[in-house]
């Protein structure tokens, strides 16, 4: 085999940005009172201006392969579709933006105490393009994802123990 077959039976490589991002809290509700809140449908209830196009549900709601789309930075449409459902434990998404980037978006739920629920929220980003290797690591930088993560938490306690 010459050098240049060899060459053209590997894979050619272009090592992407990946970066992780964790966050735990706790939630004033059961896990089976939290789950079905991380919905793309379900998600209209409790985070003010929640915007997605649902593709595909069997169910109507989050499920085994859903597909929704989104749109975020710069107006780009992002593709998500759920690729574990585990009910009131785990649920995780794979969000496809375009040739940009990809994040594997997983959140796990565990009762802490009787009627609270620990929220591990983990998001794992590939960045593959300029452009987002210019965009996504500010945008959540470890700082910004914090204050996202406890925005989350203040939206997830006020829908489920509104006070008053």
């Amino acid at each position: 085999m010459s050098k240049q077959e060899e060459a053209a039976s590997q894979p050619a490589w272009k090592t992407s940005q990946r970066f992780q991002r964790i966050k735990t809290f706790d939630v004033k509700g059961k896990p089976e009172e939290v789950f079905p809140l991380l919905c793309p449908v379900r998600e209209y209830e409790w985070i003010p201006g929640w915007s997605c196009l649902m593709r595909y549900s069997e169910s109507g709601v989050a499920e085994k392969n859903a597909v929704f789309e989104t749109t975020e930075m710069m107006h780009r449409k992002v593709l998500w579709t759920t690729v574990t459902y585990e009910p009131d434990r785990f649920i995780e998404y794979l969000l496809i933006m375009g040739r940009d980037a990809l994040v594997r978006l997983s959140i796990t739920l565990a009762e802490d105490t009787p009627g609270m629920t620990q929220v591990t929220w983990c998001m794992l980003f590939t960045v593959m393009s300029r452009l987002a290797s210019r965009l996504v690591p500010d945008a959540f930088s470890e700082a910004n994802f914090q204050a996202m993560m406890e925005k989350r938490q203040g939206e997830l306690n006020r829908f489920l123990a509104p006070e008053g």
